[in-house]
């Protein structure tokens, strides 16, 4: 399940993008990893479609969940 969504020029940027968020935003425990868990970025052109919709769907419902 995706935890959030964001544009990149490449993996690199990516990559670098999770080290930012991070460090900007230590109050996201959703950035924080366990003993045995890792992040996977995505790219959008390496799914299916309908994947890759249906994720930014169930990530828009959660956010809407967490929302006050």
């Amino acid at each position: 399940m995706p935890i959030d969504c964001f544009t990149a020029n490449g993996m690199a940027e990516a990559n670098e993008a999770v080290k930012w968020l991070r460090q900007h935003h230590p109050e996201r425990q959703d950035l924080q990893l366990e003993t045995g868990e890792f992040f996977e970025l995505l790219e959008q052109g390496h799914c299916p479609p309908e994947e890759w919709e249906a994720d930014l769907a169930e990530l828009a419902r959660k956010r809407k969940q967490t929302l006050p």
